[in-house]
């Protein structure tokens, strides 16, 4: 890309990031997972593991430790949780993701449907949700995008030494972020392009033991990290449980193989209902496309193939995918040979994504009046100071989901109230004892009530 390019590239990102910026900065974070991951990482910090997480003492294998680790850091080094600076860690990946397509698609894309791709991707539904929220999703899309740009380019004739330790690398950091999926796209995909292609024998070239050589080294350090901390039993719940169990016959977030084909639509909403009949359309008038786009669209089919045989399935995991069904969608209408209809579809997204970007600027001003039913954080605080104005050092919850992760604001752990003793409170307090015991009223807001 040529830096006049970069520059207005670079604006752009930063008119998305003033756009998001109320909204990252004023709104709560959800309990289920959000406040989960500070909980794990404070837990960890507290005991002094990190290579083998803990939810509430129970061994929590289901996501690798990077993003943990970030977490842990900026505890750290801040003192406390901040929401904002951890949210960057979903934004900036969710940036150089768009940027490395930018310069991917660069030579097929004119700058008017380049800027309308993009704007498209940063209001798709789940790809805008996971550029703000505090998961490790957009960090493993973030190192698949690279994996596989990184694989073009060798495909493409760069043989420096640099890209093929790069791969690897990226594949890793992509498996390290989420877990097996961040090796599927590359090991499974890749494959299926260079049969279409042609070139399966060269395979060897990208698969090679230089490859698996820096895998093994990667991972056996951090599966040894495991075991010395946890123990066997640690590791065959990362190796086996999370793993096969999930993908055979899931424990959790099991769901039919045709998941994902009415999903996509919602989760790539509301261009999925122009970029998917695009490729269709152009796959039924067997549209010439270029070796890049047939490259993509393989790589998107073969991925959502793999993940419907997969049995634990949520929309959010395919998300890496999104992209990769985007940028040839765009390419195929610039070149459809309809340039009117083209042209009008252009704008059309250029000015809706403009519309949508402004109700996500009005929502980070409106946030706040919704915040007393999006998270804990408001009446955590509350309680706190009508704990220490009473001397009261117990807390409860009854009937509220997630709200043991309300130990992040508290800096202590919280019972778990029966119905029995939600109704009669004083029956599991000892004389001159207090508990504040969190609920949800009868408007479903969080609020809670102070026993002594």
């Amino acid at each position: 890309m040529e830096k006049k390019q970069l520059r207005e590239q670079m604006i752009r990102f930063i008119i998305y990031f003033l756009i998001l910026l109320p909204l990252m900065l004023q709104r709560d974070i959800t309990p289920n997972n959000e406040l989960k991951y500070l909980s794990i990482a404070d837990e960890a910090l507290r005991d002094g593991h990190f290579f083998t997480m803990y939810n509430h003492g129970e061994a929590y294998a289901d996501k690798p430790p990077l993003y943990i680790w970030i977490v842990i850091f900026f505890k750290w080094l801040l003192g406390s949780h901040n929401t904002f600076i951890l949210a960057l860690f979903s934004l900036i990946p969710a940036f150089i993701t768009l940027a490395v397509f930018n310069r991917w698609c660069g030579k097929e894309l004119n700058k008017k449907y380049m800027i309308a791709t993009e704007l498209a991707m940063m209001t798709t539904a789940y790809f805008i949700g996971g550029a703000i929220v505090l998961r490790m999703d957009m960090l493993m899309t973030m190192f698949i995008t690279l994996a596989m740009y990184t694989f073009w380019r060798m495909y493409e004739g760069d043989g420096r030494v640099k890209l093929r330790i790069l791969f690897p690398i990226y594949i890793f950091l992509a498996i390290f972020s989420k877990g097996p999926v961040g090796i599927m796209i590359p090991l499974l995909c890749l494959p299926v392009f260079l049969l279409i292609d042609g070139k399966l024998k060269s395979i060897g070239r990208y698969w090679g033991w230089s490859t698996w050589l820096i895998l093994a080294l990667l991972c056996g350090g951090w599966w040894l990290g495991v075991w010395l901390e946890g123990g066997s039993e640690y590791l065959n719940n990362l190796l086996f449980h999370q793993t096969i169990d999930r993908a055979v016959d899931s424990f959790h977030h099991k769901a039919p193989f045709w998941y994902y084909g009415y999903t996509i639509w919602y989760a790539m909403g509301p261009w999925s209902l122009l970029t998917i009949p695009v490729i269709v359309w152009a796959l039924i008038r067997k549209m010439k496309m270029s070796s890049l786009v047939k490259f993509m669209l393989s790589v998107a089919a073969s991925f959502l193939l793999i993940m419907s045989l997969v049995s634990s399935k949520l929309a959010i995991y395919i998300m890496p995918v999104f992209p990769f069904i985007t940028y040839p969608a765009f390419i195929l209408l610039q070149n459809s040979g309809k340039p009117r209809f083209a042209e009008g579809i252009r704008k059309i997204v250029t000015y809706g994504a403009g519309i949508f970007l402004g109700v996500f600027l009005i929502a980070g001003f409106l946030i706040p009046r919704f915040n007393s039913r999006l998270g804990f954080r408001n009446v955590a605080q509350e309680a706190s100071e009508v704990a220490r104005a009473n001397s009261i050092t117990r807390f409860g919850y009854y009937d509220l989901r997630s709200a043991e992760n309300m130990d992040v604001y508290l800096e202590t752990s919280l019972e778990k109230v029966s119905q029995e003793e939600f109704e009669a409170p004083r029956s599991i307090l000892a004389p001159g004892e207090g508990i504040i015991i969190f609920y949800k009223n009868e408007n479903g807001i969080v609020t809670f009530k102070t026993v002594k």
